[in-house]
């Protein structure tokens, strides 16, 4: 026992080493074990806000103690009750959330998202409180994006606060982007590509936005997942490269003619290159349709 502090305690009243509570009052049962349950009752200080905590130091235990004639006395400078209100909160999504529904009222269109710049902000509300949110005051700049709104929870009721969040909204697009990683010279299938959402002010100007841009076609460069997509990192895969073997086809309405050519030069799907007719050794100009396959041009035959 401490000196100053009076006789011995009782022993059967202990002092308990922390608290939970959910009202706004600390009582004397919050605090120390063994009570009569009248004492119990008796609330001694304000509670601490809700989700947050209180410190009750020996010294203050002691003058508590004293003051409503409970027999315990601090034994060292360390006896101590941490005090913890609970509370139910909400979140930033759903702050956020709620913001986003206020802005498109107030004629904010197009996909957007909201930022509030920090994720790990949330609201305290006693644990009997409506879990009511409110955006009861707006203020926005459209050329900036900036906004200050003022959000209440508990309107009406005695635990009533409101909020001024600042924040900013950006438009926000869906792109496509890879799955997983690619080397250069991989052709992209259909099942490595997704859409995703960006804020469009980040996006480059010469971004794919069309899955199909890319679908099919050889890629330049290695590139990793979920990133926006560049055109100039894909080229259509050459089907026809130099030297190659091809099989060239002439068809009418009243024919179809197959013969083996030699490719002059590299082509993609589409384009019109020159071959040499192994059969005649005559150069022409054939349109290329699948790998090693072209299809001969009449009008343009030599």
């Amino acid at each position: 026992m401490l000196p100053g502090y009076g006789q011995a305690q009782d022993a059967d009243i202990f002092l308990r080493p922390q608290a939970r509570i959910e009202g706004t009052y600390i009582t004397l049962g919050d605090i120390f074990s063994g009570l009569t349950p009248e004492q119990e009752k008796v609330a001694v200080a304000h509670a601490p806000q809700p989700g947050q905590q209180a410190v009750l130091d020996y010294r203050w235990l002691a003058g508590i103690a004293q003051r409503y004639k409970v027999s315990w006395r601090p034994r060292t400078t360390g006896d101590q009750i941490i005090v913890t209100r609970d509370s139910q909160t909400i979140g930033i999504d759903e702050i956020s959330n709620s913001i986003h529904a206020a802005l498109q009222d107030y004629g904010i269109s197009g996909p957007f998202s909201v930022d509030l710049g920090g994720e790990t902000f949330r609201i305290h509300l006693p644990v009997d409180a409506p879990a009511q949110l409110e955006v009861t005051g707006l203020n926005v700049n459209r050329r900036t994006g900036r906004f200050v709104a003022d959000v209440t929870t508990g309107r009406g009721t005695s635990a009533q606060r409101t909020y001024r969040m600042n924040g900013r909204y950006f438009q926000i697009e869906q792109v496509p982007v890879l799955v997983d990683s690619v080397r250069r010279g991989d052709i992209i299938r259909p099942d490595q590509v997704e859409m995703r959402e960006f804020r469009a002010d980040r996006l480059q100007s010469n971004v794919v936005r069309d899955p199909s841009d890319v679908i099919g076609k050889e890629v330049r460069r290695s590139i990793g997942p979920g990133d926006p997509l560049l055109n100039r990192d894909f080229t259509a895969p050459i089907l026809v490269k130099r030297g190659a073997i091809v099989t060239i086809r002439l068809e009418t309405a009243n024919m179809s003619l197959t013969a083996r050519g030699k490719s002059l030069e590299d082509g993609s799907l589409g384009d019109v290159i020159r071959v040499m007719n192994l059969q005649s050794n005559k150069t022409i100009q054939v349109e290329v349709t699948a790998e090693n396959d072209v299809r001969a041009i009449p009008a343009m035959s030599q």
